[in-house]
């Protein structure tokens, strides 16, 4: 089956929209996320995409981290969702949905997880707090 790449105002209008009042423009977004969701399209959600569609409901639709991380997190589980690495976004997401932490600082500490980092050239000191030794820039 051959995979498309999806974009973040698709993933925004699912999310935040009303079906009794979505613009008829955008009602397939329904049926379309009920496909992925079964494997019957499958689609390739970029890191990126991922990262702006956690902005937008933050920011401009105001939703908190955990509750914004926790959703795309639904999103990301989906059977016809693919990804680069789909258990680094979860790992991040995961940390976005436990923790008082930014989403580059989550995406920074799940990746060093992953591959056995423990240190980072960094001034942040939510990373310390998380566990990452941070190294002098000289």
């Amino acid at each position: 089956m051959k995979h498309s790449l999806i974009d973040t105002n698709v993933i925004i209008r699912y999310l935040v929209e009303d079906p009794d009042t979505i613009r008829p423009k955008f009602k397939g977004v329904y049926a379309f996320f009920e496909k992925v969701e079964k494997g019957e399209v499958k689609v390739q959600l970029p890191e990126l995409v991922l990262f702006e569609s956690f902005f937008v409901l933050t920011s401009f639709y105001e939703i908190p981290t955990d509750k914004a991380a926790q959703t795309l997190d639904l999103i990301v589980s989906l059977k016809g969702i693919t990804m680069q690495d789909k258990g680094l976004m979860r790992s991040c997401l995961s940390l976005l949905q436990n923790k008082k932490i930014d989403l580059v600082d989550a995406y920074i500490l799940a990746l060093s997880r992953q591959k056995g980092i423990e240190t980072v050239y960094s001034f942040d000191n939510d990373l310390k707090k998380n566990g990452m030794e941070l190294l002098k820039i000289e």
